[in-house]
């Protein structure tokens, strides 16, 4: 890799020298190392350079010098495309609107950010939930546990079985170590909830017929002609049942921050205005 460099970066710099002692007089390049430009427009060799750190290619030199030709290309196009479009007094309008936009938008989602998402309580968040508990029902049965998938002839069946039952540190540091050193399908969950139809599909066995199955022991083992599955809950919420609040405590910190967004933007200009008012920067000019 940094052998291509080597090639490419001197001969850009070859190029780059011409062209900077004709216009060094007329243009401020403020450090920067000119290597082509198009019409005043330039690229420096310092672009190149941050292009290609972002983006490393085994064949340096081609990519970029394809590079360098789409921004020629493109230069050239954009001129062209100046000179022809009829009113740059509109274009200039346009932008100008856009960006008093993107200010405002950016300006206001700071003040959201600091005044809003990141104060929203936990007894707020725990008051919506219990106020709009509907919303929160599952659709589907989900679960919180553990799930093995082993070789029939897989070794210490009989230790699995103790362990996939336990949440003793040491059993699960033993399942853990025992899934490295074996054909293994290990995902211990106890953590996140994950829907039981997901569960399910790993298996030769229904979503339902789990579900019923969790419901009456939290540790169950199925089998076929290759596999043993042991599967064991340590929490189910079925369909209907509401969700834990720490699952959608986001998900209402956004509908909260949305609910108040209005207001509190509509109170921060009203506040904004009259400290500039206070200020005297705003003046009426009669006719």
């Amino acid at each position: 890799m940094k052998q291509a460099v080597t090639v490419v970066f001197p001969v850009l710099i070859v190029l780059c020298t011409a062209i900077f002692v004709s216009c060094e007089e007329e243009i401020m390049h403020r450090g920067r190392t000119p290597l082509v430009s198009v019409n005043n427009e330039f690229l420096y060799v310092e672009d190149v350079q941050r292009f290609y750190a972002a983006n490393p290619q085994a064949d340096s030199a081609r990519y970029v010098e394809e590079y360098v030709n789409r921004w020629i290309e493109e230069a050239v196009f954009y001129n062209v495309a100046l000179r022809n479009v009829p009113s740059s007094r509109e274009i200039n309008k346009l932008v100008e609107s856009y960006k008093r936009s993107l200010v405002l938008n950016i300006y206001q989602e700071g003040l959201i950010e600091q005044h809003l998402r990141s104060n929203t309580s936990s007894e707020e968040i725990q008051a919506f939930y219990e106020a709009n508990s509907p919303m929160f029902e599952v659709d589907e049965p989900i679960m919180r546990g553990l799930f093995l998938k082993v070789s029939k002839d897989a070794p210490k069946l009989s230790s699995l079985r103790k362990w996939y039952k336990s949440r003793a540190i040491e059993d699960l540091e033993k399942l853990e170590k025992y899934s490295f050193t074996n054909n293994v399908l290990y995902d211990y969950f106890a953590e996140t909830w994950n829907r039981i139809s997901d569960v399910a599909a790993k298996m030769p066995i229904t979503d339902a017929d789990l579900l019923q199955r969790l419901l009456h022991s939290s540790a169950v083992e199925f089998s076929d002609n290759e596999y043993v599955y042991f599967v064991s809950a340590d929490s189910i919420i079925n369909r209907g049942e509401l969700k834990p609040v720490e699952l959608v405590s986001d998900e209402i910190r956004v509908l909260l921050v949305n609910t108040k967004k209005a207001d509190f933007i509509k109170n921060k200009k009203r506040v904004l205005l009259d400290e500039a008012v206070k200020r005297g920067d705003i003046k009426y000019y009669s006719e």
